[in-house]
């Protein structure tokens, strides 16, 4: 069951709160482009929808590794 999640835009320090990651990890999930950050008037925000994508990704990953 997947849950639907609002969609909106996060701070980097969000990102870093929501996957309790250091900013380090957080930074290189930007440097692979795993995260896209996107620049509205200077300012750095992340689209939820690609952050819950990656979780998502992760986890099925997690799940065929255990199988």
């Amino acid at each position: 069951m997947q849950m639907q999640h609002e969609r909106r835009l996060l701070l980097r320090g969000e990102i870093v709160s929501l996957l309790q990651l250091p900013e380090e990890k957080v930074q290189q999930l930007v440097d692979t482009r795993q995260i896209l950050p996107i620049r509205i008037a200077g300012e750095e925000r992340f689209d939820s929808k690609d952050l819950f994508q990656l979780i998502d990704a992760y986890k099925m990953t997690a799940a065929r590794r255990v199988a």
